[in-house]
């Protein structure tokens, strides 16, 4: 029987390679399942609504297609090693508790550009500081908390 938790972690794995892949797969999915985990640890929802909801969120037009590797995959592999962490939080976040991502050559959604990229907010000298800030980048892909 295949328990609830483990076809959440099934789905994660899906984002983190689907949004991976054009990176290596490996590092970048790691990337984006942390982005995802932090999503539910702060309130967005449970897994599945948040899983549900990259679409809302996300700088593209339309998800990136899920294209299976070869189950032995290497960098599948290690995706398929490092969900359980993710998923139970017991591995550190290596996004440093991003909630966005984006490929800056593939900012399309206005919003996106407006409101995560964009945005800013005043610190205590009303000096104007980003309101996401951006915590990690890989090569173009990048991650805002």
């Amino acid at each position: 029987m295949l328990k609830q938790d483990d076809f959440i972690k099934g789905q994660l794995v899906c984002m983190g390679w689907r949004f991976g892949k054009p990176y290596g797969g490996y590092k970048a999915g790691q990337l984006v399942m942390h982005t995802l985990a932090n999503r539910v640890r702060v309130g967005w929802g449970n897994w599945l609504q948040v899983i549900d909801g990259v679409p809302k969120f996300m700088a593209e037009n339309e998800l990136p297609p899920l294209v299976f590797p070869p189950l032995w995959e290497p960098a599948f592999v290690k995706l398929l090693h490092s969900v359980d962490g993710i998923y139970d939080g017991s591995i550190p976040d290596e996004s440093s508790g991003a909630l966005y991502w984006g490929d800056l050559g593939k900012i399309e959604k206005p919003w996106f550009q407006e409101k995560i990229i964009g945005a800013r907010k005043f610190d205590q000298n009303d000096c104007p500081i980003p309101a996401h800030q951006r915590v990690h980048d890989m090569g173009t892909l990048s991650f805002w908390a």
